[in-house]
C-alpha cells in the first residue's frame, strides 16, 4: 500500500512515519528533505510528485504557536487552498482528513459526532472550510481530535507549560480553582485510530469521527499528576471563565471496534523524564 502523508515533518506526522513504517511512504511539507528514509515533497512543487497514492493522511495546518498567530491569508492558503490543491493532483486516493474538535459548539454539553458546530476562531473556520472540500470527493473520512499531547508536542500548550513551570520553579500557577475540565488524546492514540481508520476505511466513507480520550481531566488534576513527579507548589490565581469539555465518541470507537489505551500519567512521566 503506498500512503502520502501531509504535513509529514510535524509533531504527529513523525509519530505517524513510525506507526505506518510498513507501508510506502511519501510526505508532503514545506522543504524537500527525507525523514527517517521517507522522501518528503516541498509543498510548492506538488505537481512534480510522480506518486500515486492509495491513501493521503492530511495532517497539515497553520496554526498558531507561542507568540506566532497565522494571518487570515496564511491560514487560507495552508488550510484551504493546499488542501484542494493536493486533492485535484491525486484524484483517485482515498482520503483521512485530521481536524480539530475546536469547531464544535462549546456550550458545557456532551460533545459527540454528531454535535452543533459554531467555530469561534478562524483557524477553527479554515479548517471546517477544508473538511468541506474533502468530503466532496466521496471517498474520504474526517477525524476531529481533542488536545493532542506526547513528547514533542507544542511548549504553549497547558501540560507542558505546567511541566516547565514544576522543572524550572518548582511551582505550577493556575487559573481558577483548577475546576475546568478538558481532554487530552495521547498522539500515539491519535496515530492508531489513522491506522483502523486505513483498516476499517469502507465503514468509515463520508464519515466524521471524533479522537478523543475516554476521560476529560480538570487542570487541578493535571497539575497534581505532575507535583507528585517533580515536587512543587499549585498556586491558584485570578479567574478561568472558559468552559468544561466533555467528549463522548462511542460512535467512533464502535466503527473502529477500538478504545484509546494509553495511561496519561505514564505518558506524563515519560514527557518529563524527556525534559529532564
Amino acid at each position: 500500500m503506498k500512503i502520502l502523508i501531509t504535513g509529514i515533518s510535524g509533531f504527529l506526522g513523525r509519530y505517524l512515519i513510525k506507526k505506518l513504517s510498513k507501508y510506502e511512504l511519501v510526505g508532503i511539507d514545506i522543504n524537500d528533505e527525507i525523514i527517517d528514509n521517507v522522501i518528503v515533497h516541498s509543498s510548492e512543487r506538488i505537481n512534480d510528485i510522480d506518486f500515486n497514492p492509495d491513501f493521503i493522511i492530511m495532517v497539515h495546518a497553520a496554526v498558531a504557536s507561542g507568540n506566532y498567530s497565522p494571518t487570515t491569508d496564511i491560514l487560507f492558503n495552508v488550510n484551504v487552498q493546499l488542501t484542494k490543491v493536493i486533492i485535484e493532483k491525486f484524484k483517485d486516493a482515498k482520503i483521512i482528513y485530521v481536524s480539530t474538535a475546536s469547531i464544535y459548539k462549546l456550550d458545557g454539553n456532551i460533545i459527540t459526532e454528531n454535535s452543533p458546530i459554531k467555530p469561534i476562531s478562524e483557524y477553527a473556520i479554515s479548517k471546517l472550510w477544508a473538511e468541506s472540500i474533502v468530503l466532496q470527493t466521496k471517498q474520504a473520512c474526517i477525524l476531529r481530535l481533542s488536545s493532542m499531547y506526547g513528547i514533542g508536542m507544542k511548549e504553549n500548550t497547558l501540560i507542558p507549560n505546567y511541566i516547565n513551570q514544576a522543572i524550572n520553579d518548582r511551582k505550577i500557577t493556575i487559573w481558577g480553582d483548577g475546576s475546568r475540565q478538558q481532554n487530552y488524546i495521547s498522539v500515539d492514540d491519535v496515530a492508531t485510530y489513522i491506522t483502523k481508520i486505513i483498516d476499517n476505511f469502507v465503514h468509515c466513507t463520508n464519515k466524521i469521527l471524533l479522537a478523543v480520550s475516554l476521560h476529560s481531566y480538570s487542570n487541578k488534576d493535571i497539575a497534581t499528576i505532575i507535583s507528585m513527579m517533580v515536587p512543587t507548589d499549585i498556586i491558584y490565581e485570578q479567574e478561568d471563565k472558559s468552559t468544561s469539555i466533555y467528549y463522548n465518541n462511542e460512535k467512533t470507537t464502535t466503527i473502529l471496534n477500538w478504545k484509546p489505551s494509553s495511561n496519561l500519567n505514564e505518558k506524563i512521566a515519560e514527557y518529563i523524564k524527556w525534559k529532564q
